[in-house]
Formats: C-alpha cells, sequence, structure tokens
C-alpha cells in the first residue's frame, strides 16, 4: 500500500506545480500587457490630442484664406469703399462676422457682431481642451489694403527694370495702347492681407502645445480688368459705342488721309462686287466696328 500511494503521489505532486506555472504565466502576460496598454495611451492619447488641434488651425487659416479672398474681390465692385477709411473698416466687420463666426448664422448687409464673441454665435469647434474659444474677440482678426497700377505703360516698364523709359511707353500707350480706349488698369492690382492672431492658454502637461499664441496669415491679390460697359450703344462714356468710337480719332492729318489710304482696297471691292466675285462687296466699311454685339461678360453692373 505504502508504494501505490508514492506511485499516485508523484504524477498529482507535477500536475499541481505545472499549473500553478501556467497562473504564474498568464499574470505575467497580463502585466505585460498592461504595460504595453498604458504606454501606448501616453503616445496616442496625446497625439490624437494634437491632430484634433491641428484640424482647428487647419480650419481657422481656411477661415483666414477665405477672408482675404472676400476682401479682394470685395474691392473689385466695391473700390471707392476699399479706397477709404470707413469703407475699409465696414469691409473688415463684414469679413469678421462672415468668416469667424457660427457658419450658420445669416449673413446680413451689415454685420451684427463686434468684439468680443459669445459663446452662441462662436464657431462650436473653435475651443481648446479646456473649452475656452480660439479666437474669443473679433478685433484679432486684421486686414491690409493695397492697390497698383497693372497696364501697358509704365507699370510694365517698371515691373521690367526699364524705370527711366516709364514715361516715353506711358506716353505710347496713351496713345497707341489700351490707355487710347480708357482700358488702362489704374489702380486695377487689388491686393488684400488677412491675419487673425490666437491668444496663448495657461500651458498645463496635457496641452502644453497650445500654450503659444499663433498668428494665422493669407495674401490674395487680383488683377481687374477695366474693359467693362454699362452697355453698347449710347453717348455715355462707359458704354462700348464710345470707347471705340473714342480709340477710332485719329489726329486731323492722318484721319483726312484715311480715305485716300482704302481708296484702291474700295476700288478693288467695288470690280470683285461687279464681277459677282463678291455678294457683299457694297457692305464693307473700313474703320467700323459693330458695338451692338456686346458680350455679356463685358456687361457692368
Amino acid at each position: 500500500m505504502f508504494i501505490e500511494r508514492t506511485i499516485l503521489a508523484a504524477p498529482l505532486g507535477r500536475a499541481v506545480r505545472a499549473s500553478r506555472e501556467q497562473v504564474a504565466a498568464v499574470r505575467r502576460m497580463r502585466g505585460q500587457a498592461l504595460t504595453e496598454a498604458l504606454v501606448a495611451a501616453l503616445v496616442l492619447v496625446p497625439l490624437a490630442a494634437l491632430i484634433i488641434m491641428l484640424g482647428k488651425y487647419q480650419a481657422l487659416q481656411m477661415a483666414t484664406i477665405a477672408a482675404a479672398r472676400t476682401l479682394a474681390f470685395e474691392c473689385t465692385v466695391r473700390a471707392q469703399e476699399c479706397a477709404e477709411r470707413a469703407g475699409q473698416e465696414r469691409l473688415v466687420a463684414e469679413i469678421r462676422d462672415r468668416h469667424f463666426t457660427r457658419g450658420d448664422r445669416p449673413i446680413t448687409s451689415t454685420p451684427g457682431l463686434t468684439g468680443r464673441v459669445a459663446a452662441e454665435n462662436s464657431q462650436p469647434l473653435w475651443t481648446d481642451t479646456g473649452g475656452r474659444q480660439l479666437l474669443p474677440d473679433l478685433g484679432a482678426v486684421r486686414a491690409d489694403f493695397a492697390w497698383g497700377s497693372f497696364d501697358a505703360g509704365a507699370s510694365v516698364a517698371a515691373g521690367q527694370g526699364q524705370s527711366r523709359f516709364a514715361n516715353a511707353v506711358a506716353l505710347l500707350d496713351s496713345l497707341a495702347g489700351p490707355g487710347r480706349f480708357g482700358l488702362a488698369l489704374r489702380a486695377g492690382l487689388v491686393d488684400t492681407r488677412v491675419e487673425a492672431s490666437l491668444p496663448g492658454v495657461p500651458p498645463l502637461a496635457a496641452r502644453a502645445f497650445e500654450s503659444m499664441g499663433l498668428t494665422f496669415r493669407a495674401h490674395t491679390a487680383i488683377l481687374t480688368d477695366d474693359w467693362s460697359a454699362s452697355r453698347a450703344l449710347g453717348p455715355e462714356p462707359d458704354t462700348l459705342e464710345s470707347r471705340v468710337a473714342l480709340g477710332q480719332r485719329l489726329d486731323p492729318v492722318h484721319e483726312a488721309a484715311q480715305p485716300l489710304a482704302y481708296q484702291l482696297t474700295l476700288w478693288a471691292i467695288d470690280l470683285m462686287g461687279m464681277l459677282s466675285l463678291e455678294a457683299q462687296a457694297g457692305s464693307f466699311r473700313y474703320h467700323h466696328s459693330d458695338v451692338s454685339l456686346l458680350p455679356p461678360d463685358r456687361v457692368g453692373p
């Protein structure tokens, strides 16, 4: 009996030791998994928060770009307002209200928000991890306006480093260039710059990357085209007929010499009509434009 009990006890002891080793191994695996999870959390959680904040900063940058574009395009149709200090202030107030407040607020002709922005009017996603607004004051959005000439005369010569010939080129432009038709681009280059400055927030361990004040800037330049007409016909200076007539007029000597210069051509055309080689020979009018055909994109407001 003693021998049998010894034989039976040996396998049972080995099984107990194996079971204990398995339990210890499982515990070690759990401890390792917990450690890995903590390390991953320490890396991924701040990274996720950083990605979210970068997305908010990107949204602010896109709003700044949109505001600069709005200002530039507004100046192409509200040039007089852009040139006056009071008008510039109104335009800046408009872009603040339009691009830096809630996107679902109605757009009105008169901006209604200035200074500090209430929570219900601010962009709901433009907040830091503490819930504070990234842009609490619309006064942090500023803009600059600038204009320049861009024509076939002095500005082009100056741009090519030929400023010593600028006066001569400007004279030629007025005699034979776009300036003769009233199409010189005086102050046609609109340049706007918008910047939005974010105040810094108190640094904490969880949001140290928010502690710096950031400034978002955008720059838009538009070269306008002054060739727009109120309508095709009429005596007003901005009609197509008046502008074509302005370009048609030459000095008296050359104006009187035109019929003589065209006479041989007219005789040749008349001869082609007599020989039935040109059915529309009698309708030819030299130095004449059909100003009644005005392209729609050239009609001004």
